[in-house]
């Protein structure tokens, strides 16, 4: 899901002044759509003040201010893609547009080699070397129903433990007006999903998924993280229905083995249980999926980047009020290989 033309992204630069450690951010600008004024350049500047002093140690963000969720998706180069959504109380925002500035490096990485020290002055800090970083402004748009601003981007990395900073800040704010800033720390274990095992993207319980009239183009892959060609997702922020509703879930199966016809034989099964204070109890079962020779489209292509998308919307009226777990059992008959993925619900009348 990674962009196959990467913008340049923000760099960081350390300078010490007067024993104070002031971080200085040039933004490269990515398509020409991006062009930011002084103003929004220098905001920009600030909130990568804040990422650094907290990259440092000097800054420990001791809450979290806003909500984070994300998922995982095979991104290319070896890397994983991983959108993820923001959720932001109205009360705490009061301008329509913020600057936001994102980076992932590596839990435990030692400090980079290059330093920048300013005029006249010898001592240097260092970094540790950053996997991902990102600056930009975004438009909220309209709250939820429940006052929440929801948020949603994405980073790509390789596998591994990171620890990702997200700093937030009002933007456009009146003069003689300091602007809300804000700065989530979050540490986040990244799979792998380039082995030659089979595996799958996170599951997603979708909202609604819309369908678009052309893919969104590469340089916005970031501004557009749950999208998969022409179908958009809007995940599903709390996992609790309605019994009039249906629950509508998305997944990619990745690294299937390939018959002789050089196609997947990948086999879906999806089984309903019931959570109480004994445990799982068995309620239902829905059609399984198969992928394979005989319900493949003409011309599908692992090998040319087709994705194997699974998953099913069912309506949710005949299930009684209940928390409910549904497992999922993702076979390769072409080797035997097997896994289970879960997904948690709770369905309600009102």
């Amino acid at each position: 899901m990674k962009p196959t033309v990467r913008h340049r992204t923000a760099m960081l630069s350390l300078v010490a002044a007067a024993s104070v450690y002031v971080f200085a951010v040039w933004v490269g600008l990515a398509v020409a759509s991006q062009d930011r004024d002084e103003a929004e350049e220098q905001e920009l500047v600030s909130l990568s003040s804040i990422v650094g002093a907290a990259l440092l140690g000097q800054i420990i963000p001791a809450e979290e201010p806003f909500g984070w969720a994300n998922d995982y998706w095979k991104g290319t180069e070896q890397t994983t893609f991983v959108p993820f959504t923001l959720t932001v109380d109205q009360s705490k925002l009061s301008t329509p547009t913020v600057a936001m500035f994102v980076v992932a490096a590596r839990q435990g990485a030692a400090a980079a080699d290059s330093t920048a020290v300013s005029p006249g002055r010898t001592e240097a800090s260092t970094l540790p070397p950053l996997a991902f970083e990102d600056a930009f402004h975004l438009a909220l748009g309209a709250p939820t129903a429940d006052g929440v601003y929801e948020i949603r981007r994405a980073f790509w990395v390789p596998g591994g433990d990171y620890v990702v900073y997200v700093a937030l800040s009002e933007s456009g704010v009146p003069d003689g007006t300091e602007a809300k800033t804000m700065m989530l720390k979050r540490a986040v274990t990244v799979p792998n999903l380039w082995s030659d095992q089979l595996t799958t993207s996170s599951v997603i319980q979708a909202a609604r998924i819309e369908s678009l009239r052309a893919p969104p183009p590469a340089n916005q892959q970031l501004a557009n993280p749950y999208t998969l060609g022409t179908m958009r997702i809007v995940p599903k922020r709390i996992p609790e229905y309605l019994k009039s509703e249906e629950i509508s879930l998305v997944f990619l199966v990745y690294n299937a083995g390939l018959t002789a016809s050089g196609l997947p034989d990948v086999h879906v099964e999806y089984t309903f249980n019931t959570r109480g204070s004994d445990g799982d109890e068995y309620f239902n079962r829905t059609n399984p999926q198969d992928f394979n020779e005989q319900t493949l489209p003409p011309g599908f292509d692992l090998v040319a980047g087709h994705q194997l998308v699974a998953g099913q919307a069912v309506p949710l009226s005949g299930f009684p009020e209940a928390d409910y777990r549904l497992e999922i059992t993702v076979t390769d008959n072409t080797n035997g290989a097997s896994l289970i993925r879960h997904v948690d619900f709770s369905v309600s009348a009102s």
